[in-house]
């Protein structure tokens, strides 16, 4: 198995346990264990633990993008802004938003992580300001600044995402959905 692989194969069985145990309940011992490897293995791959959780994450928020960005590419302005919310508020306890959780706190212990978390964060801004813009050029919105409409939307959207994760419901996702749009209609100049 080339370097690469194998360093592929070691990341994919550490996201496996980080979603379903999380950051903090996973050792290398764990993983080793998962990926059919020795620790020393894990460790000829990566310098140290947090190399790995930080490579770890930026691959699940990665695909997280990527499934986010494909259906939006398409859709109208506001369909787009609808869906693009939708998919930054749990509905469901699924073990990937509690990823999320455990890579902030991380961030706060380690500067790499803060790093890359608000690097993924500036991505998922950008696609909503990408949206905005498209919005804008063709007249279904109207704001001076995209880019500051999507950090203010997306900040209002994480702030109902993270009391979500508490207690995720169909119902509390939807009602935050509503006061989200609530607060961007007027914003971006629709209705």
């Amino acid at each position: 198995m080339s370097r690469i692989d194998r360093k592929d194969q070691i990341i994919a069985a550490a996201l496996e346990l980080f979603r379903s145990k999380g950051f903090a309940d996973v050792s290398t011992r764990d993983l080793a264990e998962h990926a059919g490897l020795s620790r020393s293995h894990v460790y000829h791959y990566f310098s140290d633990w947090n190399e790995l959780r930080r490579e770890a994450f930026v691959r699940f928020a990665n695909e997280q993008l990527d499934e986010v960005r494909e259906p939006l590419a398409d859709a109208p302005p506001q369909e787009a802004l609808v869906g693009f919310l939708h998919d930054c508020l749990p509905s469901t306890a699924d073990a990937g938003w509690a990823l999320w959780l455990d890579a902030w706190d991380e961030a706060m212990h380690d500067g790499q992580m803060a790093q890359a978390y608000l690097a993924i964060n500036a991505q998922w801004q950008g696609m909503l300001a990408e949206v905005i813009e498209r919005g804008v050029a063709s007249g279904a919105f109207h704001c001076e600044s995209p880019q500051r409409a999507a950090r203010q939307i997306f900040a209002m959207a994480m702030g109902y995402a993270d009391d979500l994760m508490l207690k995720p419901s169909t119902e509390s996702a939807e009602a935050a959905l509503d006061e989200v749009l609530e607060v961007a209609r007027p914003l971006l100049g629709f209705s």
